[in-house]
């Protein structure tokens, strides 16, 4: 029982973050243009560097892998998985620091 109550307790979680992470990116969109903006630099910034990164990592494979990851993601969408990161990780934060989860 206990199991199934963590794993509702995690999915739930999981739910909430997606939710906060679609309001916020939303908000920032619609309310927050020049912010907005300057975070898709931002993220097409940590695209080129993670392309930069393969490149150096694996120069042969380096082209197929753009263009199957990181061809398929713009900055927007990088932008979409940074702000989950830190929704998930403010999220996860609060929830340990208020005891929510029950165990210590």
């Amino acid at each position: 029982m206990r199991i199934v109550g963590k794993l509702l307790a995690t999915v739930l979680l999981l739910i909430l973050e997606v939710a906060i992470t679609m309001l916020v990116y939303t908000l920032l969109n619609l309310h927050a243009l020049n912010v907005f903006g300057f975070l898709v630099r931002m993220s097409s910034t940590v695209l080129e560097t993670m392309r930069s990164v393969l490149i150096s990592a694996m120069p042969g494979q380096a082209n197929a892998a753009y263009a199957t990851l990181f061809g398929e993601l713009g900055p927007k969408a990088i932008l979409l998985l940074l702000i989950g990161l830190v929704v998930a990780a403010m999220l996860r934060g609060i929830v340990e620091l208020t005891g929510l989860t029950g165990h210590r």
